[in-house]
């Protein structure tokens, strides 16, 4: 008796939590608060990739650390290695969370872009036709893209310290990088989003696609050099 009203009580608050989650993200993808949810996954996604990638800067500074001490000791160079915290400390940076709260910054201040970007995109160009889908792709490629990788270099830049000009210097330097990369992913990427995913679903999943894209521009801005 007592484990079948546990085992009741258990199934009512699976299926509160339930109603709770569907009424919650009703309520985010509502007209009222999409703008917010476009805005805040913008900024939690962009700053995950840049934590991905400082996870991925700290995993290769340790393995380099690690291949160093052990073709010393496989030289003879020297007849014993201890590794020390100040060592580790030394060659594997520690982790910069301003560095991600920079990129935190960015996704927020890009998530509003992307968000009525895309209502105007559906607003002037409606419909799923193959013809249509392919006007919204060129547009996003050839004025969308470039907007946002420029906010993207430029804005970093300004929140690092660097002047508007040094932050432009950076841009012309990574741009074509970044942009003709782009060309190789996104339209894809957008030919799904245009024909398969809702409005009001768009930005979400734009930007779920670009926890990957935003952990290559970290690593772009913060450790490729050109």
């Amino acid at each position: 008796m007592s484990s079948c009203f546990f085992r009741h009580k258990r199934q009512r608050e699976k299926v509160d939590m339930i109603g709770v989650i569907r009424t919650l993200t009703k309520r985010m993808f509502s007209p009222k608060y999409l703008l917010l949810t476009n805005t805040v996954s913008s900024g939690v996604l962009l700053s995950l990739g840049d934590i991905l990638q400082q996870f991925n800067e700290r995993r290769i500074a340790r393995k380099k650390l690690l291949l160093k001490v052990n073709a010393a000791s496989a030289s003879g160079t020297v007849d014993h290695i201890h590794v020390g915290e100040d060592d580790v400390r030394g060659a594997v940076p520690a982790f910069n969370w301003i560095r991600t709260g920079r990129m935190l910054t960015i996704g927020i201040l890009l998530g509003p872009l992307n968000h009525y970007w895309y209502l105007a995109l559906d607003k002037f160009l409606p419909g799923v036709k193959a013809r249509t889908v392919a006007k919204k792709i060129l547009l996003d490629e050839l004025i969308a893209s470039p907007v946002m990788t420029s906010t993207f270099f430029v804005g970093m830049g300004l929140l690092e310290g660097k002047t508007l000009a040094e932050s432009v210097d950076v841009l012309k330097k990574k741009f074509l990088t970044v942009y003709m990369l782009d060309w190789c992913v996104w339209p894809a990427c957008q030919a799904i989003n245009f024909t398969f995913v809702p409005m009001h679903l768009r930005v979400v999943y734009v930007n779920t696609v670009t926890l990957g894209w935003d952990t290559f521009l970290s690593f772009i801005i913060h450790t490729y050099q050109r």
